[in-house]
């Protein structure tokens, strides 16, 4: 039985606004908008390598979407600032109207060494001062889907992150930096 020619708008704009919701492809150009295209000075890039720890916090509101998600998250960062290589890991529980809770545990990396094991890829860019642009992709071909993070240096070790998902998912976290010890000699 065919659709009633009346209801077919009605089903065009839900899908336009679900395909909308989905990419968010404003957010990220609005991201990159605001980056500096210059690497990070190599004397700023020496003080940022290390290993990094903390929350994220993400909700989103879009289309009768809701939800709400916190990660705990670890960040290894080495490589140069032209060519970063990162090891990025979460430990994810979300809700949201569509489900009531779950979890989801991921490693993300760009090092070919580590890769087995890893549920995707990051692409990372440095951009000058202190910041870095994380791209994490569980599929390889898919260019506007993914997780960004905006990561921005402080002075005091720490990191303030940005963070834009898709279908709408907004959040910010701060990650601390781990010290590094050294044996006494």
């Amino acid at each position: 039985m065919p659709l009633p020619r009346s209801l077919l708008p009605v089903f065009a704009a839900t899908a336009l606004a679900l395909l909308a919701g989905c990419a968010g492809p404003g957010n990220r150009n609005a991201v990159l908008g605001e980056l500096n295209p210059a690497p990070i000075p190599a004397r700023n890039w020496s003080r940022i390598v290390g290993t990094y720890t903390g929350p994220i916090h993400a909700s989103t509101q879009r289309f009768g979407y809701e939800g709400l998600s916190s990660m705990e998250t670890r960040l290894d960062l080495s490589g140069w600032a032209d060519a970063p290589a990162v090891v990025f890991q979460m430990d994810k529980g979300y809700s949201t109207s569509w489900t009531e809770y779950g979890e989801r545990k991921g490693t993300y990396t760009n090092i070919p060494d580590k890769r087995y094991g890893s549920q995707g890829i990051v692409i990372a860019s440095s951009h000058a001062p202190d910041q870095v642009l994380l791209v994490l992709r569980r599929d390889t071909t898919a260019i506007h889907k993914g997780t960004w993070l905006i990561l921005t240096f402080l002075t005091n070790g720490n990191v303030d992150v940005d963070y834009v998902g898709r279908s709408g998912w907004r959040g910010a976290g701060e990650l601390t930096r781990v010290p590094t010890y050294t044996a006494d000699r």
